[in-house]
């Protein structure tokens, strides 16, 4: 009796979560199918898109800084509102050295998306067994595929380490094979 109980309110805290998440659900879809897109383009002009974003991480920066400038000249209290002075010079330094230190980045993307992937796939990973106390049967393909990301993640921040003269190659790869199995994931899960 208690069981039944106890899996009755599983499935419909379970229930209640998907459809809050159903609003959520095209978020996640479209960050997996941006992360395919830089994916692909990483395996095809790896040098190239990694130049790009830092130069795009780097404008941005100097844009917030300029933000902070201009909200900081508007201000009638500049004495109290010194930390957007401040904010903006660090902002201006971290993109001056982002454009003109490209290779920074190449340095240290594969481990910010590492990370994310490894991030991503465990929160999958714990929707997945959720699943699994409901419906066993239903959980397997979302078991898998959240453990296939999870490698992903690994390897990418492996790649660096282990091959570092192909590991831009990797890293698309590894994007493309995570953003494959995270919409397969979120499209199981979000029918069951």
């Amino acid at each position: 009796m208690t069981e039944n109980k106890n899996t009755d309110i599983i499935e419909g805290q379970v229930v209640n979560e998907t459809k809050n998440n159903s609003k959520a659900f095209f978020a996640p879809a479209l960050i997996d199918i941006i992360m395919l897109a830089l994916g692909i383009t990483l395996l095809i002009w790896a040098d190239k898109v990694v130049n790009g974003i830092s130069m795009a991480i780097g404008g941005l920066f100097i844009l917030y800084a300029t933000y902070n400038f201009i909200a900081y000249l508007r201000s009638e209290k500049k004495a109290a509102d010194t930390t957007k002075l401040i904010a903006g010079i660090a902002m201006v330094i971290a993109g001056i050295f982002l454009i003109s230190q490209t290779g920074f980045i190449k340095e240290i993307i594969s481990f910010i998306v590492g990370t994310f992937i490894i991030i991503a796939s465990m929160i999958r990973l714990q929707d997945s067994f959720k699943l699994r106390k409901i419906n066993k049967e239903a959980a397997k393909i979302p078991l898998v595929l959240s453990s296939i990301s999870l490698v992903c993640g690994v390897l990418c921040i492996l790649g660096k380490i282990l091959i570092p003269d192909i590991f831009l190659q990797i890293l698309g790869v590894m994007l493309i094979i995570f953003s494959f199995s995270d919409i397969s994931g979120l499209l199981t899960t979000h029918k069951k």
